[in-house]
């Protein structure tokens, strides 16, 4: 399985870190995801996470998955996902643990098309739901996840402590 459809004028895949170009692709987006305020971690530069990209190409039950605008040429979203397991639903689950969208790309609907792309993923294969964490401050993320239909978010405020995380799921 390479491509997932999306409505969206978006193409999603499942990185391939044996590819120079989707590796590439991932150690760039994660070294400015890392850069961002929300992150507040610029010494996570490229070395760092092309280490990270060897780590997860070696560890199961790691799903990562890249995405760009139809149009565009270059890679501009990445979100990296876990597989866990639901006691209570007695199914496994996906747990996302990064998502970022480079600036150029936003507002065109790649941070929807890649979590939509991991919920069709997990329920063509019986998964039962998704979680997540967010940050407090990350307010864009938190529009989305809401957006999408992650429960958890509702009346949060945009005014919390610094360092606040917030944990969200959808039921697949």
């Amino acid at each position: 399985m390479s491509d997932v459809e999306t409505e969206l004028d978006c193409d999603v895949w499942i990185c391939d870190f044996a590819d120079a170009e989707d590796r590439s692709a991932f150690v760039r987006l994660m070294a400015e995801f890392a850069a961002e305020p929300v992150s507040a971690s610029p010494q996570l530069g490229i070395a760092h996470f092309a280490a990270v990209a060897d780590d997860l190409a070696n560890r199961a039950g790691t799903l990562v998955l890249l995405a760009a605008r139809g149009e565009s040429r270059d890679t501009e979203g990445v979100l990296i996902a876990f597989e866990g397991y639901s006691s209570f639903a007695r199914a496994q689950l996906f747990n996302i643990h990064d998502v970022h969208v480079s600036p150029a790309g936003r507002g065109f609907g790649l941070g929807t098309a890649m979590v939509e792309s991991l919920a069709e993923l997990g329920r063509e294969h019986g998964f039962a739901k998704i979680t997540l964490e967010v940050a407090a401050s990350n307010s864009g993320a938190i529009r989305l996840y809401r957006k999408l239909g992650f429960a958890g978010l509702d009346g949060t405020s945009a005014e919390v402590p610094a360092g606040v995380t917030y944990f969200a799921t959808k039921k697949l």
